[in-house]
């Protein structure tokens, strides 16, 4: 595979990572100036409103999310360094795989359960999202799984 292809492909995935650390991080401070900058900005009549009122779950679920979020991000970048090393198809991209499905499942969890506490229609979408992208992770998992089978059936044939 190209090399700059590569490198620009790693270069965003560090981005991400480092970026999703500090959003992370700063998340409880962001958050009221957004939704307060929101409800200003929009009225109190909006949904911002509601994560106003439910701010604590709400940074607890933003965090929970952003954390599973980084870790498939971590496993992403994982694989990276195997694609550059020209060495896909080994077991340590089949366990990311499974890991970041898992992960996925997470995020589709916590946006559920926060339907229950608060309604946004954005909750629904990114839930539907990321439990595709987790059922998609899972099943890639298995292909590779058997593609790491074949290569070490074939490197031990003469």
């Amino acid at each position: 595979m190209d090399s700059r292809l590569n490198n620009f492909v790693k270069a965003i995935l560090d981005l991400c990572f480092y970026f999703g650390i500090v959003a992370i991080a700063t998340a409880p401070l962001y958050l009221k100036y957004a939704v307060n900058l929101a409800i200003y900005t929009l009225g109190e009549s909006t949904e911002y409103s509601a994560i106003n009122d439910h701010y604590g779950y709400a940074v607890v679920s933003i965090m929970i999310a952003g954390t599973a979020a980084l870790l498939i991000l971590y496993e992403l970048r994982k694989m990276m360094k195997t694609v550059t090393d020209d060495n896909c198809f080994v077991d340590a991209n089949v366990k990311s795989l499974y890991r970041m499905g898992t992960y996925a499942f997470i995020i589709t969890g916590i946006k559920l359960l926060r339907c229950f506490v608060y309604f946004t229609p954005a909750a629904v979408i990114i839930a539907g999202v990321f439990l595709v992208a987790g059922l998609f992770s899972k099943v890639v998992a298995r292909v590779f799984d058997k593609a790491v089978r074949y290569k070490q059936e074939n490197d031990l044939t003469i």
